[in-house]
Parts: C-alpha cells; structure tokens; sequence
C-alpha cells in the first residue's frame, strides 16, 4: 500500500561528503513513483549497489513497484563496473570489476577462476569510495488503483503500432559482422526481442554463457534509454529442435516450473515480457500444453504486474503453416497474448527439393500450395482463427536462402529457375561450417545483385525477387527494399498491427531495410487517421483526425492528457471542442489554450468508450509538438511561396500543385504566421477544393492562392501546414525587409 505520499529524506553514508556538495534536497513521492532534486552529477542503484547508471534525464524518473533506489554521488569506475564473478569469463581487455573493496582492470583475457589480487591478469585501479546521498523504499500500489494501472498500461500496449526486432545473441561474432548493441537503430523499433534464453533441464538459462551476460546488461540499459520495450525470446529453432518444450510441459508441475523459471529471468536481467518461440506444437497434446504453457505464464505475469505496478508483456512466434495453426489453439491463446508473431518467412528453402520464395507475400499461380504465403497466412489467422489484426505481426526477413545445380528452366515465363529442382549445396554466410542452408544477411545479397555475376528478377504475382547465377546454377531468395516496401504498405493497408524482423543483423549499416519498416510505427489504424498539436492564433490546440463514419450511433470516444479528460464525442455531437469535417475524415479539435496544461512527457490518450472500451491512439509529447511545430517534411504539393507588398500591403502568395486543392480532394491546408505576438495566427486555409479568406486563380498546373496580412514583420515565418492526410509542415519563408518593401 502507498503510505508516504511525499517522503522528503537527506542523509549521507560517506563523512567526508559536505552539504554544500548537494545541488537541491533530494525527495521522495511514494504514489508518483519518482524522486526530485536527481540531477547529473549524481547516480543510481536499484540492485543494492551491485550495479549503478549515472542520472541523465527525467525519462529515468519512474521507480515503479517494490524497489530500492540508491542516490549517489557520481562515480564513473562504480558505473562502469561489475562484482567480480569468479565462475565468469572476462574476454576483454580494459574490463572494470569490483573485488574486496577496490576496482580491478583486466590487462589482458580473464579465465574463470582468476581472482583479483592473487592473479597478475588484475591491476589494481584503486579503492571503492562510493558517496552516497539517500536510499528510498518505494512500494507498489494496491486495490482498484493497481488494478486500473494494469488495464490502461495493457490498453496502451493494445493500441500500439509495433516493430519488433530480433537481436540474435551470436550477432556479436564475426559471421554477421560483430553486430554489437551500439548498432541498433532504437529508433526504428517498438521492441527488442533478445534471441534467444534456452531452456535445459526444464529451466531457463543464458545460452552464450561468454558474450551473453554482458549483452543482456547492454541491452537493458540500452533499451530503457530508448524507451523501447525489452523481451526475452525462449526457445528458437534449435532449443526447439531438441524437445526441451516438449519435456518441460508434459505435466502441469513442468509447466509452472518452466513459467517461473521464465519469469524470474525475465526479472533478473531486467525485461519487459516474455516471447514464447517454441516451434512448433504440431500434435493434439503439444496442442494442450502449449494452451496451458500461455495460461500459466499470463496468469503469473498478471499477478506480478499488480505487485510491480507494471504490466508485464506476452508474446508467441507462432507458424505460418496453415495447417498447423490449430496447434496453438488461438481462440484460447490469442485473447491471452499481447502480439502473435507470425514468422512469415522460411517458407521455401534448401529443405525443399525445389526452389521457391522465402517469403512470399502472395501465391505464383505455379505454387503447389496456394495458401502458403504471407498474405493467406495472415488472412487465415484473422478470418478463419479470429486473431485480431491488430495483435498480428508480420514477419519480414533480412536474410535469404539458397540452392545449387538449379537449371534455368522457365515453369514461369521469364523467371530461369523458379520452381526447378535444386539441392542443398550452397554454403552461405550465416551457414554453420558443414551446413548448406544458403542463408545470406540482406547486406551481402544486395552487394551480390550489384555484380555483373548474377541477375535479380522480380516476380509480379508473389512481389518479391530472387537472384540466379547462370555460371554456378545458383538460385538465391531474399527480400530487398522494393518487396519490404510492399510487406510495410500490405501491413498498413490491411490494419494489421505491425511487423517482426528476423534478424537485426542482416540489414546494411545504413539501416535502409529498417528505414522502411519503421514507418509502420507512426501509420494511422482503425478509429483515429491522426493524433497531432498545432498553434492557432496564440492556442495551441490538440487535433484528433477520425475517420467521419465512426462519428455516429453509439460510438462515444474521450480525448484524456495524463488520464485527465480534456474534451470528448458522443454519437454524432462533440464536447468542449471544435468539429471540422473533411468527407470521410474529421478534425475535432480543442477549445482551449493547454500550453500550461501540456509539458514534454505527457502522453495524449485516444480512448473509445462505447460500445467497447479501447484505447485507440496515443501521442507522447515532445518538447517540439510543445511549441506547435508539425514535422517539416519535403512535399510537391507546394510549388512556391512568397510574400510581396502590394500598394503599402504585405501579400502572402502560395502556388499549390492543382490538383491538390481542385474539387473532390481529400487534402486541407492552414497558412499561418509564426512567431509574432499571436503565434499562429491564421491567415488562410483551402479544403475540398475551395480556399477561404483569399483569392485563387490556376494556371499551368499551379494554383496561386494570395491574402493580405497587414501584420507581417521582417523576422517572421510564413508556414503552410498540411493537416490532411498527414498532418505536416510542407512549406515555410522567413520573412526579410527586402520582401517588406
């Protein structure tokens, strides 16, 4: 239970530490969860001191839960430290460690069993003199308010449009080209599944006992910095391969020891969730308790969460075989799982003894099995299986496979090789040595494209390519930017909820594939097209952009800052705002000025309430959107923009392309001046065709729109925002004295 609502506490451990070293009084809120007075030269430990992270922002300021949080004076040797394990391998030089009171180097590889002081490997850097300022004890909600915390932290997760990434552990060697932590672009992704904790003995446990125990600090450090969600993969091909799933739940008993080992992994190395990856049941039995593994595993999360005030993720790789969908029971497991990840790849490969695509999106007229391809896969999950759509994510690969002695027979017109025989006698990059898998990252198959050796063709029935050597007789499937492009406009156009990728490590060091997929994130789904801030006129306003037909019958949506209402629709009516509607599309926009209620952080929560309860959007607040600006984006729809002074009056004139602005488009603009005494003000706005408070006229293609503004200053901005269909900042001019005069 939450007692202390603000525990102001100050005290310090190390003597020799003054008062004058304290840049504020350092406090507690119990029910907030968060300390003031935290600044940058200070440090934290939620783990008792045995590992610290130096203070950076107030993204860092949540300490939800049971948990003990150390305040310390900043000690760059303790941040960059561990306890010296004795059962562990140091492998790199320069490597801090702390051991019976002082700080430890390693000079050069550290066997275990090596032991500081007694071991010439260690060189002594100097004592350990952490200073610290305050510990505080927070505790966990209880009751009805840790019970609403779980709903709406899950309703949040529900409306999220989700990358998910798999980072696999062994990516950190040479046969993917030590693609370390420090390579992700976090910023393309929702969530980072760590592939893979394996399980032995009905347990899990780390599988690269080396390299993974520093990777898992990273990345959990690395993760939180980012604000992307972190989960812990179990299981994968090989450990699936070895029955361990099927062993550890033959009995109720081995499922409830599987799941608490699950979570108290999960807990120690610090996750968000669990991703179950066992592939895959295939029986009647294995049906049964993969079911019970999901129930169990949900049901001991959920109780977790209440303690934690945290809700805790779950999540299952599942099969793109539609023949053994049934085998993970999803009319049971589904309601239960928080996303389904559909591995929409392996399809065809070196197993096959005919060539064919790794992931194909549709079926080629010549395909044996006309359903075994992503799009009927994902249609089979959500008509015949009833998954929600928004809980299916679709793989994309950023890797393919391979087969040798293909001839180049035609069975397709124009595409050698496709559907020909092949064998398993290509040895590719990620291939363990005497394995003939063919599987090669995106990054070498694109440089194999760009050779004079081999030829890319594109199948337009499948929309994906594959590459043939007709020197080797070598038949390679993969997917490049063109066909994720199609996959990303396939997931957003059919409303599913986002995309896996298998692996992180294949894509180029520029990111290029990750560059595409990530515009899931932001794609507008369901309900509402848009959520968004803007200036008007010294207001700055919070705009949802629905889709019009929603706005009817029994259809009530609230609009909530921080769980605080701010204005709301009821049928066809709206509240404490402004409708404006666009055809299909509507803008219902706030009343008031929320610039003193807004601040960077504050998550803007689209919720409907009838005739279902469904968060449907959110936006988390930048210090940017604070100040109304919209993203500023290169656009043809602006062909030029001026401003003239015309008999002793500034004119602003914008060229739109015109059929932007023609009867029966979809777009709205607003031009506005930016940073005089009204920022924001409004000068004028075309929609469906027509532009109000200037003049137009078209010619060659162009439409000039003009307007007086008789305020404009040297100094000033002229903007032309786009607020339908992706609200932007298309076009802006700074205003100088020569266009004054």
């Amino acid at each position: 239970m939450k007692l202390n609502k603000l525990t102001a506490a100050m005290f310090i451990a190390g003597m020799s530490l003054t008062f004058s070293s304290f840049a504020a009084t350092l406090s507690m809120n119990d029910d907030a969860n968060t300390i003031s007075g935290l600044n940058s030269s200070q440090m934290l430990s939620k783990n008792n001191g045995n590992t610290w992270e130096a203070w950076t922002d107030a993204s860092e300021n949540n300490f939800p839960g049971a948990v003990t949080v150390m305040v310390a004076q900043k000690d760059n040797n303790a941040i960059n430290s561990v306890d010296y394990d004795p059962a562990a391998t140091y492998g790199t030089a320069g490597t801090l460690v702390r051991y019976n009171g002082y700080y430890w180097q390693s000079q050069w590889w550290a066997d275990p069993g090596r032991i500081p002081g007694s071991d010439p490997v260690w060189l002594r850097v100097g004592p350990i003199q952490i200073q610290n300022l305050a510990t505080f004890t927070f505790t966990p909600y209880s009751g009805q308010k840790a019970a609403d915390l779980q709903k709406e932290a899950k309703d949040k997760v529900a409306a999220q449009r989700k990358v998910i990434g798999y980072f696999p552990e062994w990516g950190v060697y040479e046969a993917h080209n030590y693609f370390t932590p420090d390579k992700i672009d976090f910023s393309q992704l929702t969530h980072l599944n760590y592939g893979f904790a394996v399980i032995k003995g009905g347990e899990v446990v780390i599988h690269d006992t080396y390299k993974g125990p520093e990777l898992l600090r990273q990345l959990d450090k690395l993760t939180e910095q980012n604000g992307v969600t972190n989960m812990v993969s179990v299981g994968g091909w090989n450990n699936s391969e070895e029955g361990v799933f099927e062993e550890a739940t033959r009995t109720q008993e081995g499922i409830n020891k599987l799941a608490d080992s699950m979570i108290a992994f999960m807990q120690e190395w610090g996750f968000d969730g669990i991703d179950i990856d066992w592939e895959y049941p295939d029986s009647d039995a294995e049906r049964a308790n993969f079911t019970s593994l999901v129930q169990t595993l949900r049901s001991k999360l959920d109780e977790l969460g209440l303690q934690s005030d945290k809700y805790f993720q779950l999540s299952a790789a599942v099969t793109t075989n539609h023949n053994n969908i049934q085998y993970i029971n999803p009319e049971v497991t589904a309601p239960l799982l928080d996303s389904v990840n559909v591995m929409a790849y392996d399809i065809h490969g070196a197993f096959d003894s005919i060539t064919g695509h790794n992931a194909p999106l549709y079926a080629n007229s010549k395909d044996a099995d006309q359903k075994l391809n992503v799009a009927s896969t994902l249609q089979e999950y959500s008509s015949t299986w009833n998954v929600p759509k928004s809980k299916l994510m679709v793989g994309i690969p950023y890797y393919g496979r391979g087969w040798g002695s293909v001839e180049p027979t035609e069975i397709v017109k124009g595409l050698p090789g496709l559907f020909a025989s092949g064998s398993a006698t290509v040895h590719g990059a990620w291939d363990d040595e005497g394995q003939f898998t063919g599987t090669n990252p995106y990054y070498l198959l694109k440089e194999y494209a760009a050779s004079a050796d081999w030829t890319r063709y594109w199948d337009s029935e499948s929309q994906v390519p594959y590459l043939y050597n007709a020197k080797t007789k070598e038949f390679l499937t993969y997917d490049d930017l063109e066909s994720v492009q199609k996959k990303v406009n396939f997931i957003n156009q059919n409303g599913y909820g986002g995309a896996i990728i298998w692996d992180l490590s294949g894509d180029t060091p520029e990111h290029e594939l990750g560059e595409i997929v990530d515009d899931i994130i932001e794609f507008p789904s369901g309900d509402v097209k848009a959520v968004f801030l803007d200036l008007f006129n010294g207001n700055l306003r919070i705009n949802v952009t629905f889709d019009s037909s929603k706005l009817s019958g029994s259809n009530n949506y609230r609009v909530e800052v921080d769980g605080t209402y701010v204005y709301d629709t009821k049928g066809d009516r709206n509240y404490n705002s402004k409708r404006n509607t666009y055809g299909a599309q509507s803008i219902i926009r706030s009343y008031a000025d929320l610039s003193s209620f807004l601040h960077v952080g504050s998550v803007i929560t689209v919720k409907r309430t009838s005739p279902d309860t469904e968060v449907v959007a959110t936006l988390t607040v930048t210090e940017d959107m604070l100040k109304g600006n919209l993203p500023l984006v290169s656009s043809p729809d602006v062909k030029s923009l001026s401003v003239k002074k015309e008999k002793g009056v500034p004119m602003v004139y914008v060229g739109f392309a015109a059929d932007q602005v023609a009867s029966g488009t979809d777009s709205a603009y607003i031009i506005k001046l930016r940073g005089d005494a009204t920022d924001g003000k409004y000068i004028f706005s075309c929609d469906l065709g027509k532009c109000y408070y200037s003049l137009q006229s078209t010619s060659n293609g162009i439409t000039t729109v003009r307007a007086d503004e008789s305020a404009i200053s040297a100094g000033e901005t002229i903007v032309v925002e786009r607020t339908l269909p992706t609200p932007a900042t298309i076009a802006k001019l700074v205003v100088t004295e020569a266009m004054l005069k």
